[in-house]
């Protein structure tokens, strides 16, 4: 087997195994709380579309899109961009993991207003107040330097700013719910990382 087809191989896996995670983390707080756990609003319903359209763009270019389709920059004078987009791949779905695990049954697709969750603050959540919108962002952006496709870095764009949006939101809810458990949280762990 060439190089270019393990690659291909991996990359599709990891997609796939991150799609699946987060499939089994919903049913899995489903069965465990007995009650829906997927909350409702725009922002939200955006992140899902756009999470949906990013993912079969790179199914398709995986398997069967070639460049031209996804209008992507021939970066490929440039080799350190497919390992720096390997690393960033493998880095945000170890994250998206350890987030997923972290979390236990305090994990809600968007805000669920009438459900009190634990403030989760141990683990990865140590180091990131985010750490599984952060692990997507890594995630898709090692993609992106591994694809520059302009379609995908439009998406990508979309997403992260919505993504961030939500961010916001959900910090108002924690703090309301929370109250200075969660305002000392903030105070020692960045919205998105910090080092220690």
């Amino acid at each position: 087997m060439n190089s270019i087809l393990i690659e291909k191989i991996y990359l599709i896996l990891i997609l796939v195994f991150f799609i699946l995670a987060f499939a089994v983390k919903n049913i899995k707080t489903y069965l465990s709380e007995k009650q829906s756990i997927r909350g409702r609003s725009f922002k939200l319903s955006m992140s899902i579309l756009l999470s949906i359209l990013i993912y079969l763009i790179l199914l398709l270019r995986l398997t069967l899109l070639n460049s031209k389709w996804l209008l992507e920059i021939d970066l490929s004078a440039y080799p350190i961009r497919n390992i720096l987009g390997l690393l960033f791949v493998s880095i945000g779905f170890v994250l998206g993991l350890l987030a997923l695990n972290a979390i236990k049954n305090s994990w809600r697709v968007g805000i669920k207003y009438d459900q009190k969750t634990d403030l989760v603050n141990t683990g990865i959540y140590r180091l990131s107040r985010n750490p599984y919108f952060l692990s997507y962002d890594i995630l898709i952006l090692g993609y992106l330097f591994i694809f520059p496709s302009i379609i995908l870095f439009a998406l990508y764009l979309a997403l992260v700013i919505t993504f961030h949006f939500m961010i916001l939101e959900e910090e108002d809810y924690l703090q309301s719910v929370h109250g200075e458990n969660y305002v000392a949280y903030k105070k020692k762990v960045n919205r998105y990382f910090t080092l220690k």
